[in-house]
């Protein structure tokens, strides 16, 4: 009788698990007009154009419900608004831009931004990055210069606004088209291209649905997709309605969301095998205990060698979570944050100094002539001078300053609650600390600097565009100088 007890213990849970109930968030003020609540008002449900092959970040379940990690989103956005959302079928990513072209969709729940789309679309702020990852056979390596390589061809989703920022910054890569990442997947996996170029994230979620062992992520490119939420632009109203709900998403939260998508998209891999296992052990334990009721000692050892295991696997399983979590956002090389990291702490700056009305600075940083010491000395010796360079900057940092690397041997530092002059008193002391300290092999380096101070309602390009300009001038007038844009 314990064994049975046990079993319908554990089936019950499994069953609460897979229920999942949705806890409505309550209605919050995000400053909506008059016009605006009488707008959505008159409206009540809006039609949500969804792309459904994109998961775990977006995408619709077989139930032809909204899914993935947009979907999480969209919850708060309605909850926010006040409205109803429903989702209408869309084939493929081409028909859904025929959808919003006609006017059927009333929301795109993710989709970057170009001025092509601007003609029949409005687009809020980025609520959502995703950097380019390359997926390859793990038979074939991949760097930068692969995509401009003689006769090596990517595959890319037809349609990805992805491809044109490619082909600006490569313009001799060779893509070839596909429907979906099935398709993609499928030619990496048979050799017919060298490799896959698509969000990251999404790429790795393909690879492990498909069950293709011999593919993997082996790179990323310092390209991304800044996701938005996009509003039909004959209805001006829905577009500053829902621009007003992205703003208001706690960024806590919405870390909460990436984080609850990252743990899944691992869990479907291991949990659902171990639950099975557990079940069909517990159950030929519960058959075997009822007729044959001398063995119920044998029985309950098996029962608590497998909880135990199920046990083991949980806490291998969270160790790998926060594996995956810390790898997401750090530098594999310096063990500093990384470009994805730094974008999103960028713009949770922005959205606190647009709410404390406190300025706040940026400084990037560059080391002369690193070229030069890759060529002559070797990229191992690169490689430990990036790591010296990284910790030399943590530690002179101040305690409430962000630093991670920007990419190759540019830096960047992000200062909260400091002005102008606080920022490049804060430089100058760096550009001093870097030329005095004595690097591996008693080798000397300098760095030019920037320094741009966020102006309001100034975008995170636009911030950023200003503080590469002033180091551009740093290089220009001689190096090893502070320049403040």
């Amino acid at each position: 009788m314990a064994v049975l007890k046990l079993f319908f213990i554990l089936l019950i849970g499994c069953l609460l698990l897979a229920i999942n109930p949705v806890i409505a968030q309550p209605a919050v003020d995000i400053g909506l007009t008059q016009a605006e609540r009488d707008y959505l008002s008159a409206k009540k449900v809006l039609s949500v154009c969804v792309d459904p092959d994109r998961l775990p970040f977006d995408g619709v379940a077989e139930d032809g419900q909204h899914a993935g990690l947009s979907k999480d989103y969209f919850d708060i956005f309605a909850n926010m608004l006040g409205v109803k959302m429903v989702v209408p079928k869309v084939q493929d990513w081409n028909d859904l831009i025929s959808k919003a072209k006609r006017r059927e969709c009333d929301v795109v729940s993710q989709i970057n931004a170009s001025d092509k789309r601007r003609t029949f679309l409005d687009f809020t702020t980025p609520y959502f990055y995703l950097p380019l990852a390359v997926v390859t056979r793990y038979d074939r390596i991949f760097v930068e210069e692969s995509l401009e390589g003689a006769g090596t061809q990517f595959a890319v989703i037809k349609g990805d606004i992805a491809i044109d920022k490619l082909k600006q910054r490569y313009p001799s890569v060779v893509l070839v088209e596909v429907k979906n990442n099935i398709e993609a997947m499928e030619l990496v996996y048979q050799g017919e291209v060298f490799g896959y170029i698509g969000a990251q994230g999404a790429v790795a979620f393909a690879i492990q649905s498909l069950n293709l062992n011999k593919l993997a992520v082996t790179g990323s490119l310092p390209l991304r997709y800044e996701l938005s939420v996009a509003t039909r632009n004959d209805e001006p109203l829905l577009a500053s309605a829902f621009e007003k709900a992205v703003l208001h998403i706690d960024p806590k939260e919405g870390q909460s969301i990436r984080d609850k998508w990252i743990a899944i998209t691992i869990e479907k891999v291991t949990d659902y095998t171990l639950l099975w296992l557990t079940l069909l052990v517990l159950g030929t334990v519960l058959i075997v205990s009822l007729y044959w009721n001398r063995h119920l000692a044998q029985a309950n050892r098996k029962i608590r060698d497998t909880l135990n295991e199920l046990h083991d696997a949980q806490i291998q399983l969270e160790d790998q979570n926060r594996m995956f979590k810390r790898q997401s956002i750090t530098d594999a090389l310096t063990g500093i944050y990384n470009r994805l990291k730094l974008d999103e702490d960028l713009s949770y700056a922005i959205k606190r100094s647009k709410r404390t009305q406190r300025e706040f600075s940026i400084i990037l940083l560059d080391i002369d002539n690193f070229k030069r010491v890759n060529d002559r000395f070797g990229h191992l010796v690169g490689d430990e001078l990036l790591k010296e360079f990284a910790a030399l900057l943590t530690g002179a940092i101040r305690q409430s300053d962000i630093v991670g690397r920007w990419g190759g041997e540019e830096f960047l530092v992000i200062c909260p609650d400091t002005d102008r002059q606080g920022g490049e008193t804060l430089a100058e002391q760096l550009r001093q600390r870097i030329a005095a300290h004595e690097f591996p092999e008693k080798r000397e380096l300098n760095a030019s600097l920037g320094v741009a101070v966020h102006q309001p309602d100034e975008s995170a390009d636009t911030l950023i565009a200003r503080v590469d300009k002033a180091l551009y001038r740093a290089k220009e007038q001689g190096r090893n100088r502070v320049e403040v844009g």
